[in-house]
């Protein structure tokens, strides 16, 4: 989990734990049983839109890792073909334009596709005097492969980035609400046990950080403390 959401989930965890302690007296003072279930539900669905987000942001790592490895093997083969040319035509200043040898090679999709294309086509057409100086037939029909990969992939890496949005967006969603129940509840608390001290400490928001190294100790909550928001 993102190290906020997991801290509001270990804050709810608590705060359930003192809900379950202190139910009878709490019911007695009209704690509704609505809102005991809302508790519970958005526990859970901050959960279920965690995980669901935490596998979008890997879908989306995966289709760009595969998106990546195209790129990598196009600019492999252009590369190749590039050394046939100049060993096939030497200094020949008309065919190294016409392979564009001297062009940089683009990084990104948008540009390295209409080059890939374009290569694929004109090396076609000299195929027999590049095979006649280290390049195989698979170099050229490769290409065009990777390219076709290469197109699937961009598209499937955007898809992936668009649904890894909507399930921050979702996620983000369900923890607002989990915050608004959890002030609901301490509100609660507070007017219940105004009275009992002992009781009160805890319903209170546990500390952050705690465990963690280099704190010098736990931190002290403030008198009225809130949960941190959620990223």
């Amino acid at each position: 989990m993102a190290v906020k959401v997991d801290f509001l989930a270990q804050d709810s965890d608590a705060l359930l734990l003192a809900v379950n302690n202190h139910r009878s007296a709490m019911d007695t003072k009209g704690f509704s049983n609505q809102v005991y279930t809302g508790f519970i539900d958005g526990k859970e669905n901050l959960r279920v839109k965690e995980v669901a987000q935490q596998t979008a942001v890997k879908t989306a790592q995966d289709k760009t890792a595969l998106q990546e490895f195209y790129i990598s093997e196009i600019t492999r083969t252009i590369k190749v073909i590039r050394s046939a040319v100049k060993s096939a035509f030497g200094k020949d200043a008309q065919k190294m334009s016409l392979f564009r040898v001297n062009e940089p090679i683009p990084k990104a999709v948008k540009g390295l596709r209409p080059m890939c294309e374009y290569l694929t086509g004109v090396a076609s057409v000299n195929t027999a005097v590049l095979l006649e100086n280290g390049l195989s037939g698979s170099d050229i029909s490769d290409l065009g492969t990777f390219l076709t990969n290469l197109i699937a992939a961009d598209a499937a890496q955007e898809n992936a980035k668009k649904q890894q949005v909507a399930a921050t967006k979702a996620r983000d969603v369900a923890a607002e609400d989990l915050k608004k129940i959890c002030t609901k509840i301490r509100n609660f608390a507070d007017a219940c046990f105004s009275k009992k001290p002992e009781v009160l400490v805890e319903f209170k928001p546990i500390t952050r950080g705690r465990g963690g190294k280099g704190k010098g100790g736990e931190e002290t909550p403030p008198e009225n403390p809130t949960p941190p928001p959620v990223q």
